[in-house]
């Protein structure tokens, strides 16, 4: 047999499986590298979306609470305002009495 003849029929080379598996196994996990930077980017995207809601919530939630600190003085000042209400009311009457009074007297 021919040297050359011989080399073409030998079996492969054991060291290039191995290194089309590492080779595959490289690639697989570049993949799944790849997989997991792409739902980092989402998680990234969502969150961004996220804070701007909570930014948006927040200033709601201050008038909101703008709103009811100035409902809860308007709450605490209506006794005064109807004691002035009433106050007034009967300053009104008596001054309509001391005029019919006086109107009576003519």
């Amino acid at each position: 047999m021919l040297p050359s003849a011989a080399a073409s029929f030998r079996p492969p080379n054991h060291s290039s499986a191995i290194a089309q598996q590492q080779s595959s196994a490289l690639a697989a996990r570049i993949a799944s590298k790849k997989a997991e930077l792409e739902n980092l980017r989402q998680l990234r995207d969502m969150s961004g979306a996220l804070a701007e809601q909570m930014q948006a919530l927040e200033i709601k939630i201050g008038t909101l609470r703008d709103g009811t600190e100035a409902v809860a003085c308007v709450l605490a000042n209506w006794d005064n305002v109807l004691r002035a209400i009433s106050m007034a009311s009967g300053e009104h009457f008596t001054y309509s009495s001391q005029v019919s009074v006086v109107v009576d007297a003519f």
